[in-house]
């Protein structure tokens, strides 16, 4: 599974068709919406210090209530993923502990589909980062308690579209990394029950359509659908086109969909904002160089090839970085190796 694009599940949750609906059921959340919202869009445009501020605001002014303490975290874990940096992840862990630990507080008996809706969100945003630590079993016993008190809110109130993303996603996506399991009694495939799920969310969602697109496209990418991948991540393009959230799914799917001049151009777009951005690990920066290198490589442009090369392996990547992009750095080393002598 593809996690940048997972943990986007909850994290726009609140950023679309606002006004066509009417305000959620729990009584903070829609005194808050606007806010939400505008923060949510922040978000997605990477203007995290905006979003940073509304979340701090409604934190301190509903201490005991999750959600202030839940969308301050997930735009943390926004920022720390657009620049792959996950130095404040203890702030992040404190964040969906407490998300949890007030959700339960509020709802002990678990029958409040928001309460038990912000316990589902803050595990799933867990697992994610458990998986950045290596930490695969805690990330899938996250995932499991996330999974499960999302399906707790649709049997408490099946109108609650905003939970079928999250389960339809985790279903399509732990079936299809066990598909060639799924012969044996106890592994189900469940691959078109998710697909449907996130489909009845988009459809009906209150407040997921957008980012409901985001994970369809990259579903449909995985089961070969590429044509409808792409105009899903067009269509969220278009709509925020400086999101570099959206871009790095358009640009992968490009890439899948064979695209070239389209996967070069997006990829130069974003090696270029990354470059004048404050974070300077270079992580972004070595796929960006890589995936160029490789485009003009096969166009048998060897110069520029290796000139992108150059500028990669001229990089001063630390030793944590170095280690983490490893794979992508020995890709770049074997793609030196099958260019012609200079």
């Amino acid at each position: 599974m593809n996690f940048k694009r997972f943990t986007l599940l909850i994290l726009l949750v609140l950023c679309s068709k606002a006004t066509a609906l009417e305000p959620p059921a729990d009584p903070i959340v829609a005194k808050e919406e606007k806010s939400i919202r505008a923060g949510m869009e922040a978000t997605i445009l990477n203007d995290f210090d905006s979003a940073f501020v509304l979340f701090q605001d409604i934190k301190e002014r509903y201490p005991d209530h999750p959600v202030g303490y839940f969308y301050y975290g997930a735009t943390l874990q926004a920022k720390m993923l657009d620049a792959e940096n996950f130095s404040r992840k203890s702030e992040f862990e404190d964040l969906m502990k407490l998300s949890i630990k007030k959700s339960k507080a509020l709802d002990p008996d678990e029958e409040d589909p928001w309460m038990l809706f912000f316990q589902g969100s803050a595990h799933l945003y867990s697992s994610f980062m458990n998986t950045k630590n290596g930490s695969m079993w805690s990330a899938y016993r996250n995932a499991r308690s996330g999974v499960k008190a999302l399906e707790k809110v649709i049997e408490l109130d099946s109108t609650f579209y905003d939970a079928y993303l999250g389960v339809g996603s985790y279903k399509y996506w732990k079936s299809s990394k066990a598909k060639s399991l799924t012969w044996l009694p106890f592994i189900s495939d469940e691959r078109d029950l998710g697909i449907g799920m996130v489909q009845k969310a988009i459809e009906n969602g209150r407040f997921v359509p957008l980012v409901g697109a985001d994970q369809l496209a990259w579903i449909l990418l995985d089961s070969g659908d590429h044509e409808g991948a792409l105009k899903l991540a067009i269509d969220n393009h278009e709509l925020y086109p400086t999101s570099r959230f959206f871009k790095w799914t358009l640009v992968s799917i490009y890439r899948k969909s064979g695209k070239p001049d389209e996967t070069e151009a997006l990829f130069s777009s974003l090696l270029e904002e990354i470059r004048l951005g404050e974070e300077k690990n270079h992580y972004n920066e070595i796929i960006c160089l890589l995936r160029l290198a490789e485009i003009a490589a096969a166009r048998a442009d060897y110069d520029r090839a290796n000139m992108l090369l150059d500028d990669l392996f001229a990089l001063d990547i630390d030793k944590a970085m170095r280690k983490r992009a490893n794979h992508n750095l020995e890709d770049a080393s074997e793609l030196r190796k099958t260019l012609p002598a200079r």
